[in-house]
């Protein structure tokens, strides 16, 4: 049954364009976290290496953007709509089969009142699943880091009840080092230049109130650009 099911909703959402699915338990987490759930489906999308490359070599692109009037038309704002939705969608087709699933699509965690909208933050972020799901660890920059994409994925998941073959892991050690790229990227001071540890806060990494997500800790993320660097076959 559990890989009869991790099947049927591994197809649906590779059909979807998901190219990073993760079955991960949840059930040893906090009922805060877990919402009584025992599993967690992480589902993500890379972001191209067009994207990249363009977002790296602009002064200031999400500010262009905005000025030019075609925020709504940047690829990660797509992805993140996308993945928010097909994570929507998942849900109601698990709850469809019988079992519980709860989407963690921003609107829904808005609509259920799970955001703090004081702290701009969620019990159980999709990032700390990531982890357990030993995909990489957190950087300076506030986000997932992967050896394989960087900081270049959008990523959205459903907590569910569904018979799945799950996996825990504990999160990876940071592998930044001294390295400060992202602080240096970031002109409004928001990052703190903290190594993370599987007990640091957020707020020792970042003020996330002064980030004007802007990107550019995501793009010149030295993973980040180690991934667009191979996928084109530069060699340095």
């Amino acid at each position: 049954m559990k890989v009869r099911m991790g099947n049927l909703l591994r197809e649906r959402l590779q059909s979807q364009g998901v190219n990073m699915i993760h079955f991960v338990d949840i059930s040893g987490m906090s009922p805060n976290q877990n919402r009584g759930f025992s599993s967690a489906i992480l589902l993500g999308m890379t972001l191209s290496l067009q994207y990249l490359k363009i977002v790296s070599n602009s002064d200031d692109y999400v500010g262009q953007m905005k000025m030019d009037g075609l925020i709504d038309q940047d690829e990660f704002h797509l992805k993140e709509l996308a993945t928010d939705r097909i994570a929507d969608e998942l849900a109601k087709y698990i709850t469809d089969s019988g079992y519980e699933a709860f989407s963690q699509s921003e609107n829904n965690l808005l609509n259920e009142g799970v955001y703090n909208e004081k702290y701009k933050s969620t019990p159980l972020p999709h990032k700390t699943i990531a982890l357990m799901a030993g995909l990489g660890w957190i950087g300076k920059n506030n986000l997932l880091v992967t050896p394989e994409y960087g900081c270049a994925i959008s990523m959205c998941s459903v907590l569910t009840n569904s018979p799945l073959n799950t996996v825990w892991n504990l999160p990876t050690k940071s592998q930044c080092g001294d390295c400060s790229i992202c602080e240096n990227n970031c002109n409004v001071d928001a990052l703190k230049g903290q190594t993370w540890g599987i007990c640091a806060s957020r707020d020792r990494l970042i003020d996330v109130f002064k980030c004007t997500t802007c990107l550019k800790c995501m793009v010149n993320c030295r993973y980040t650009q180690a991934y667009v660097t191979k996928e084109l076959g530069i060699t340095c």
